[in-house]
């Protein structure tokens, strides 16, 4: 492959790494927001209100925890905050782990094609049942976790693509306080 090539493979990967991000992180912070509102207007309105409460705010959080979830493991991936064991890795040399990485990239990618597609395919069937209170079909947070698999098979091809041009050097180093010895 040309330098040329290269350069633009690695641009691209970390452009639609970019993308992910941001977009990950604004529903973080837009859902998480939302279920730290809703969740407090709730706890007000029970001493406020006869009702004792909003009926839709146990059944929304629900819908919600799963988005805010899946888009913070997509971010764990790009970050590398996901579970690691580098012991073998470090014994394998420059070389030997690039393939050991690669290999594994291509084994969650290839596993969560999978799930994804299995996924997808039970959220059609959970189409019609409902949530009581807001009528929300099933669907949705089997939606949400097919949406999620696809994010964090982006990032990991967006992760394999920097390894094999640039070698292991090139995964995500956690930050300090995210590692257990």
């Amino acid at each position: 492959m040309s330098e040329r090539a290269r350069a633009a493979l690695l641009s691209f990967s970390e452009r639609v790494d970019w993308l992910v991000a941001r977009f990950c992180e604004a529903v973080v912070l837009l859902v998480g927001g939302a279920l730290l509102a809703l969740l407090t207007a709730n706890v007000l309105a029970r001493y406020a209100l006869d009702s004792g409460g909003f009926r839709f705010a146990q059944e929304l959080p629900e819908r919600l925890f799963p988005v805010f979830i899946m888009a913070g493991v997509a971010l764990a991936v790009q970050k590398g905050g996901h579970m690691a064991v580098e012991t073998v890795l470090a014994m394998l040399g420059r070389s030997g782990a690039r393939i050991l990485l690669l290999v594994g990239h291509a084994i969650v990618i290839v596993s969560y094609v999978v799930l994804g597609w299995e996924i997808f395919g039970l959220a059609e069937i959970m189409a019609i049942d409902r949530s009581p209170v807001l009528g929300l079909p099933s669907s949705y947070g089997y939606y949400t976790l097919g949406v999620g698999t696809v994010l964090i098979i982006v990032t990991t091809l967006t992760l394999a693509i920097r390894v094999a041009l640039i070698g292991p050097e090139a995964m995500p180093v956690p930050g300090p306080e995210e590692l257990i010895s």
